[in-house]
């Protein structure tokens, strides 16, 4: 019997780099008997270890290091647990030290807690006897080995282990460094902490006495605390009239059955499937638990707070439905409730709720008063140092520069859970490390501390409920948004506590925002409840690919499957959503084939058609795997459901029991055996990917709904997505581009209407003020407040003078100049920015009184300018917007020209003249040596690749400039599903309308207005060198000529200049 009894794990945070499996292995191997757990302050690796332990047939010890003071001196000190008390209590002493945020433990606290603990002081003297005196009167109190003075208190040996092997203490000082961003002292010799683990040999090197080694074998009888999992710890919920929770649970269900008004036959299938899953549900003992989460989806959605519509398999169930946890309808859309809670295999149920994610907090609140201090508390994660993060980290303790650190980053391959020993296997990192001895030695050290934890964080959604404190069940520490478990998820549910998941949903606050603000400036109430799920404009939206800013659906990969597809009913979105992920992916084509031409479904027996029919044979959902062992194998869905997981979990032991159970229940069934087989491995194949339908219904009606306000308030939708993307300058410009196309008018930023957010309005959408370079939230904060205390701004001098000082800039001024943030307030832009100067002058520093400034301020006066030229303008509102907001110049341009008969990219066909500015110009050289261009064409509207072939490119090599404005005429291909043109012809402006006004056959003219001044340059001389002018009256539809007009530029532009460009071309 050999009993160690304090072993710092990794879970003592950069104190230790001892692996817990390593530690557990070694000791076994080392003959060690007992281990102590003895983490300073904390017990995050209590599970693990426990588990290691036990493993190995080694008893496991619980214990913990404090630091023991009486404020004036401090004791390092281990305390273990004799028993589960003991334990506790040890849960408590934690809690209470991290909740406090203490690294010392003042003296009353351990006395609070003695009587079921082992208490070792280590390294005591004389000059630590009024802290070991108050406890000499305990039992069960020693002092360690290297103890000067003993106090007559037994001895024990307690060596510090933080440590595998004697050659792994330079981890330490790493560790240290890393902890306290120092420095590594690499030229000294390297300490040794003498903090390993030590072997059978050293330990008998020890010299200890025989009463020592007794004294400390003999706690491996006196701590007999042990982990106790799977315990009933769920909360209790509080009923009226202290009714028992199944009679109240039911009750409810009744209720809600009864009002859904369903005709005799349905209420008959729904009241059956009722009672089977409330059987299930109090037969497992969750009737509470059904009512907790009922509670408080019912408090979010009676206090403002948009819930979704489901997540995981919990919309499966039909009490989940009744209680409005979920808004699907499992019976209506096929859903199984042994998806999602299955006697067969008990587990606790997982209801995870989404809520939107701006009023999270709000319900999170609720339930901490509901319940308590100490009885809500969020989980514990743990940041690793993984290969990345270990690289870096070391490498900066080594004193490698930021371009030496910035190699390592870029030689590591992004990849997700890559190791160092990935890394190494690729040539140029591999180099890295042997350039000299210092990167070797850096790869050494990363190696050792890969993996170790390096700090805690919140895990994202869970949250731990119940009705006792939680320091009972588990230790809890302090996180950045409040009390937290020490323990992990896995940990704290296999314990037996109740986690729910609560996440926030960026979607449901953006749908939310939506239906808010309709209501609030049109007056109408959009129920997203009601809203009907076969609207043909949805679909329509989603066929064309127009899916930006709609959940799931965005990626360039799923917008092409919708345009393959052309969806038509809700469940195409359900199927797309399932399909579109790696495996399932193969799938797509056959289905997009089969939903197109139905007579290709084929089925390998005719039973599987009613369950396959309508994702046209392929299996796309866990619930038609499970369904298809029911009707063939007569499995129960309980069954159906192992049958499932086991084919998931690719385990050959289970699936060939499986296989044999389900080939003898479809024989049995009638079926033969040969396509019983075959049967088997048609599921078996789509086991592996097969998606959980009730999440894909309840994720696709968020996206449907996202759909649904798109089509039907686009606006409100853009301003909303527009304003979630503050700070996305690409997001921000491909919205903005997506609107413009949807004809919806964008404007520029306004001083009296413009908020943080995006404005939605009948006219269009208001920019927000915060979409612009440079300016911050504080800022646009202080003019909005400003704006809503004292009413709109008159003019630019008032603005100035009534917003305070501190933001008053001319880096401010300037670029709400510039974007046209003042331009509905009368005065051009170039004359503002005159006007900056004056009011940044000293003067206009009085505190701000208008009537003081009235009277001490020179007026100021506005200094007329001519504006700035539309080039200028347009460059300015790109640099601090990341896009145009007015006209752009190629656009403005396009329209003064278009009477020349010219085309933008979406509307020409092959060879027709097209009005373009290149954006993008790349030359490359091709394998033959001549070069060619790969260029990007803007036509103030829509951007397209252009490829200059080398023939062409040599013929217009001088015109292709970055910038210029050209007409291009070519052939329209399509590589790689996308349109690109090969250009071959370029032509400069000037040019192209000499050309054509050269070759003019006809001149076609309408709305006229002025026939006498026309007149006047026409002439009836038919002469062939003269062109014919015709005038289209749109009312009858006819087109007749008028006239003629001599082949000379001036006079042709003469006639130009009569109409708009809208209302002439030159043929």
């Amino acid at each position: 019997m050999v009993v160690h009894l304090n072993v710092h794990t990794t879970y003592d945070l950069l104190y230790s780099s001892l692996r817990i499996k390593d530690v557990v292995a070694k000791a076994a191997k080392e003959g060690y008997t007992a281990l102590a757990i003895t983490d300073t302050n904390v017990l995050y690796g209590y599970p693990q270890f426990y588990d290691a332990c036990i493993a190995a047939n080694i008893h496991p010890i619980f214990g913990m290091t404090i630091n023991v003071t009486d404020g004036l001196d401090i004791v390092e000190t281990i305390v273990l647990a004799r028993d589960n008390i003991g334990l506790k209590d040890l849960f408590k002493l934690s809690s209470a030290i991290k909740m406090k945020e203490k690294t010392e433990t003042p003296i009353e606290w351990l006395k609070k807690y003695i009587d079921h603990l082992v208490i070792i002081f280590k390294d005591v003297s004389s000059s630590n006897e009024t802290i070991v005196t108050k406890f000499e009167n305990h039992s069960y109190v020693y002092v360690n080995h290297m103890s000067q003075n003993t106090f007559d208190l037994p001895v024990v040996w307690a060596q510090s282990t933080r440590y595998l092997n004697q050659e792994d203490a330079d981890t330490l000082t790493a560790l240290s460094a890393i902890k306290d961003n120092s420095k590594l002292d690499l030229v000294s010799e390297p300490i040794d902490y003498d903090a390993h683990l030590y072997s059978k040999a050293q330990r008998e090197n020890l010299e200890l006495s025989e009463a020592v080694w007794e004294h400390t074998n003999e706690l491996e009888n006196i701590c007999q605390a042990e982990m106790i999992y799977n315990q009933s710890l769920l909360p209790k919920f509080k009923t009226p009239n202290n009714t028992q929770s199944k009679q109240y649970l039911w009750q409810i269900l009744e209720t809600k059955l009864n009002d859904l008004n369903l005709n005799q036959e349905h209420f008959e299938t729904y009241k059956q499937r009722l009672l089977h899953e409330y059987k299930v549900i109090t037969d497992m003992g969750f009737e509470d638990y059904f009512l907790i989460v009922s509670d408080l989806i019912h408090y979010a959605k009676t206090h403002n707070v948009l819930v979704g519509p489901g997540r995981g398999s919990a919309a499966g169930s039909l009490v989940s439905y009744l209680l409005n946890i979920t808004t699907i309808d499992p019976i209506q859309y096929n859903l199984l409730f042994e998806r999602f809670l299955n006697p067969e295999r008990v587990t606790m149920p997982d209801i995870d709720i989404d809520f939107e994610d701006t009023h999270r907090d709000k319900v999170i609140q609720y339930v901490q008063e509901k319940y308590g201090d100490n009885h809500v508390a969020g989980i514990v994660t743990f940041g690793h140092l993984l290969a990345r993060a270990v690289a870096r980290d070391v490498g900066r303790i080594m004193s490698f520069d930021e371009i030496t650190l910035n190699e390592i980053s870029k030689l590591i391959p992004h990849k997700l859970g890559i190791t160092l020993d990935e890394a190494y296997q690729q040539e140029d990192f591999k180099q890295f490390v042997h350039r000299n001895h210092r990167n070797e030695r850096w790869f050494e050290i990363c190696k050792k501390l890969e993996g170790l934890p390096r700090h805690t964080s919140t895990h994202a959604a869970g949250i731990i409920i119940n009705d006792h404190p939680l320091y009972d069940y588990a230790p809890l520490t302090l996180g950045d948004t409040g009390l937290l478990t020490q323990w992990t998820m896995t940990e704290a549910e296999r314990i037996g506590l109740l986690k729910i998941d609560f996440l926030g949903l960026r979607n449901l606050s953006i749908i939310h925002q939506i239906v808010k603000q309709v209501k609030y400036d049109m007056q109408i109430d959009i129920d997203i409840e009601q809203i009907p799920f076969d609207d043909q404009q949805v679909f329509q939206l989603l066929s064309q690919g127009d899916t930006t800013g709609i959940f799931q659906l965005e990626s360039d990969g799923i917008r092409n499957v919708l345009k393959r597809l052309q969806p038509e009913h809700f469940e195409d979105i359900v199927a797309v959503t399932s399909l579109y992920r790696p495996g399932p992916m193969e799938e797509i084509p056959t289905y997009i084939s089969r939903r197109h031409d139905p007579d290709k479904v084929q089925y390998l027996h005719q039973d599987l058609a009613p369950i396959l029919s309508k994702t046209y044979g392929v299996i796309i959902y866990q619930e038609q795997i499970m369904q298809i062992a029911s009707k063939f194998a007569n499995f129960n869905y309980g069954e159906a459901d192992i049958l499932r997981r086991a084919m998931s979990k690719k385990n050959r032991a289970v699936l060939e029991s499986e296989r044999q159970h389900f080939v003898n229940g479809a024989m049995k069934n009638g079926y033969d055996e040969a396509l019983s087989k075959q049967i088997f491995d048609l599921i078996l194949k789509f086991a592996d990917y097969g998606f959980a339908r009730a999440h894909a219904v309840s994720y696709s009606k968020i996206a449907y709904i996202m759909g649904y306000l798109k089509v039907h308030y686009p606006n409100y939708f853009y301003a909303n997505i527009l304003s979630n993307s503050i700070g996305s300058e690409k997001k921000t410009a491909q919205m903005i581009d997506e609107a413009k196309h949807q004809n919806i008018n964008i404007l520029a930023p306004n001083i009296n209407y413009s908020h943080w957010f995006y404005k939605a309005t009948n006219k269009g959408i208001y920019l927000s003020i915060g979409a612009i370079k440079g300016v911050g939230y504080q800022s646009v904060k202080l003019i909005v407040d400003e704006r809503k205390e004292n009413g709109n701004y008159k003019d630019f001098f008032d603005f100035t003078r009534r917003i305070p000082k501190r933001i008053k800039s001319r880096k401010l001024l300037e670029a709400l100049i510039l974007v046209g943030a003042f331009d509905t307030l009368g005065k051009n832009r170039a004359t503002l920015l005159q006007s900056i100067d004056q009011v940044l002058d000293d003067v206009s520093d009085v505190e701000q009184d208008g009537f003081i400034f009235d009277v001490l301020t020179p007026k100021t006066n506005y200094e007329e300018k001519e504006e700035l030229p539309d080039k200028v303008l347009s460059d300015y509102e790109k640099e601090y917007l990341g896009f145009y907001v007015s006209t752009h110049p190629v656009e403005k341009a396009f329209e003064q020209k278009q009477y020349l008969g010219i085309y933008k990219l979406t509307n020409a066909r092959d060879h027709q003249p097209i009005f373009i500015q290149i954006d993008g110009f790349k030359k490359i050289r091709t394998k033959n040596g001549q070069n060619m261009a790969f260029i990007t064409l803007n036509d103030g509207i829509n951007n397209l690749d252009g490829v200059v072939f080398p023939e062409t490119f040599k013929k217009y090599e001088t015109e292709l400039k970055k910038d210029q404005m050209l007409i291009i005429s070519g052939k329209f291909e399509k590589r790689n599903n996308k349109q690109q043109l090969i250009i071959n012809k370029v032509e400069s402006i000037e040019r192209f309308e000499q050309s054509k006004l050269q070759h003019a056959q006809k001149i076609v003219i309408r709305n006229l207005n002025d026939r006498l001044k026309i007149d006047e340059i026409l002439v009836n001389d038919t002469n062939e060198s003269n062109i014919p002018v015709q005038y289209f009256d749109e009312s009858q539809n006819v087109i007749k000529t008028i006239g003629f007009i001599t082949r000379e530029n001036n006079i042709i532009e003469k006639l130009i200049q009569h109409f708009s460009p809208w209302d002439i071309r030159i043929i």
